[in-house]
């Protein structure tokens, strides 16, 4: 019996970690877990040199966004690690409606940003996600 609750509440502890451990928020002057520094708001992750993504998508709005939801599990150059997926050649895989779908809807332990992102936000990012190839 002891045994059977212990590893209930170890099992609620884990998914509670999960789930926080994605989408960390508007604030993105917490250091990021990797450097131990947050980058700068508008400083793209390596390979997102200057210009529009699609529509009115700038790299320095997209890049505010990740760091903001994204970075704390795919890392601040887009490498993932773990558990977390390598996005820095997502676009070779998935087209922006792709993108923001998995971004709305969650996928594979990943958390559901709709209701925590415009469907502007989730463009914004899917559009320059979907430029990574």
């Amino acid at each position: 019996m002891i045994k059977k609750s212990l590893l209930i509440m170890m099992l609620l502890a884990a998914f509670a970690m999960v789930f926080t451990a994605c989408g960390g928020g508007n604030n993105t002057s917490e250091p990021a877990p990797e450097t131990g520094q947050a980058p700068e708001t508008g400083q793209a992750p390596a390979g997102n040199e200057g210009g529009e993504t699609g529509g009115d998508a700038t790299n320095a709005e997209a890049t505010s966004l990740y760091n903001a939801n994204c970075m704390a599990c795919h890392a601040t150059d887009l490498s993932g690690g773990g558990n977390f997926p390598n996005l820095q050649n997502v676009g070779g895989k998935h087209d922006a409606a792709e993108i923001a779908g998995i971004i709305s809807n969650g996928r594979n332990g990943m958390p559901a940003f709709k209701g925590k992102l415009t469907d502007d936000e989730i463009d914004t990012l899917s559009q320059w996600l979907a430029a990574k190839k």
